[in-house]
């Protein structure tokens, strides 16, 4: 593709090999533009901080033009630097995907901050950066995955039905960028690789055709991971992974790379924690500047892309959000008690980002059994215990309960089952009444009972998918 050369001459040739940006110093510069979590940024606050960030850094970047969603909002497409080598980025394709949109503006904030620095007037002035900092503005209204007309933008590479796809398309056809971010969120439940822990930022040099042809472009963007996985190592050691994807020409990133620019997929996934949403735009924020650095300077070149082969594999459900290993069992179906790991998650508000929650958008119990290949992001042994499934009613349900267990001589004052475990799973069964047994979709409450001796429980804790 002649894109592709004249790309490899702006990259080489015609610049001097530099050393790239530190992910320290990045980690530390990050600015922390946004003052509300990625998923309350909405269009008119994104509008907002733009207009924030050009009033504080005046002349930094231009809005050359504004395409418009379908039901009219603007999309702004925001130009800076003046190289010979133009890089578009593009986030927020699908409304409920908001990381990278924040860690654009901490992108545009840091620039105009060290726009008198060495290392910022490199970038400027080797490469042209055109950002489209939400392109689906009315499905983030929404916070969902579709445009106003209910399609997937990300999927309207070819028929453009969308007013959106249409002034992505436009804006590549007129820039003809040599690079492409494509800038996403994808699940929190993946892990990096089989034995891996959950994944923060997955990579995809994204293919062209079939045949998973490798031609300079897809060199340049598998370089692009590698060097992504080396930025992000010291925050996020083991947490970043690989797509692998079939070429799908509909798609939006796989056109781009079709089109002549090649294309880097980088899709945020989870970081279980208090700070999870901020420390992966952190993430983002490091991988974005951190390449833009290493593409302005030359030093690209010195990354292998032989060791993009080397990233784990991204592998699909194998975390939950809970996972309670080796307990014993008291189904409330009036069975034995017996041996399993319980894993469950979180419904989708709780865990985390809406709509991102591992292994399904729904919370309660997923599986139950030998989970001895699963992870959970919170996992709890009750080697021991027994794992009663709790009356309905929460709190006040179970002492309710607890009051007629004592009146019949089955618990003491003080709250310790005074019974066997064939008479705890027939009282179970009974204080379940119509409400179904523990089974894969069970939304229930759990009781964890610690023996003292024989024929006697203590209740140690209840643990709800439901409530913290």
């Amino acid at each position: 593709m002649a894109v592709m050369a004249v790309m490899t001459v702006g990259l080489g040739a015609r610049v001097e090999a530099g050393a790239g940006a530190s992910s320290s110093s990045l980690w530390e510069a990050w600015p922390h533009t946004v003052p509300v979590p990625p998923f309350a940024l909405k269009h008119e606050g994104m509008r907002a901080q733009l207009a924030a960030i050009l009033a504080r850094h005046e002349g930094l970047f231009t809005i050359a033009e504004e395409g418009a969603s379908a039901e009219g909002r603007r999309i702004p497409l925001v130009v800076l630097g003046n190289g010979p080598t133009t890089v578009l980025l593009w986030s927020q394709m699908h409304g409920d995907e908001p990381t990278a949109t924040s860690a654009l503006l901490d992108v545009l904030e840091h620039l105009g901050r060290t726009r008198k620095t060495p290392e910022t007037e490199r970038l400027l002035s080797r490469l042209r950066l055109a950002i489209v900092p939400m392109l689906n503005p009315d499905g983030t209204e929404r916070t969902r995955r579709t445009n106003a007309q209910g399609i997937d933008i990300n999927r309207d590479a070819l028929r453009l039905e969308t007013p959106e796809g249409r002034f992505l398309k436009s804006v590549r056809d007129r820039l003809k960028p040599s690079i492409g971010y494509n800038l996403h969120n994808h699940t929190a439940g993946l892990t990096a690789g089989r034995q891996g822990p959950q994944v923060a930022i997955s990579l995809l040099s994204v293919p062209y055709d079939e045949a998973d042809t490798e031609n300079e472009g897809r060199l340049v963007t598998k370089r692009l991971a590698v060097l992504v996985r080396r930025l992000l190592e010291p925050y996020a050691k083991n947490r970043v992974g690989r797509y692998d994807m079939d070429y799908t020409a509909r798609a939006f990133g796989d056109s781009m790379t079709r089109w002549g620019t090649a294309t880097l997929l980088i899709e945020s996934g989870g970081f279980f924690g208090p700070d999870e949403a901020s420390t992966l735009v952190r993430l983002n924020f490091v991988a974005l500047l951190g390449t833009l650095h290493a593409l302005a300077d030359g030093s690209l070149a010195a990354v292998d892309a032989r060791d993009y082969d080397a990233i784990p594999l991204n592998t699909r459900d194998r975390l939950f959000d809970l996972l309670l290993r080796n307990a014993r069992v008291v189904s409330g179906a009036g069975l034995p008690p017996y041996r399993a790991d319980v894993g469950m998650n979180l419904p989708p508000a709780r865990a985390g980002f809406p709509g991102s929650s591992g292994r399904g958008s729904r919370g309660g119990v997923l599986e139950l059994g030998d989970l001895t290949d699963f992870l959970g992001k919170t996992e709890i042994d009750l080697s021991g215990r027994l794992l009663v499934v709790a009356p309905p009613g929460g709190d006040e349900g179970w002492k309710r309960t607890l009051l007629g267990l004592v009146s019949r001589g089955r618990a003491t004052a003080a709250g310790v089952l005074t019974l066997s475990e064939a008479e705890l799973s027939a009282e179970a069964k009974a204080w379940l009444g119509n409400a179904p047994a523990l089974a894969p979709g069970y939304g229930g409450d759990f009781l964890v009972l610690q023996p003292e001796d024989e024929g006697r429980f203590r209740v140690e804790r209840r643990i709800s998918p439901v409530e913290p």
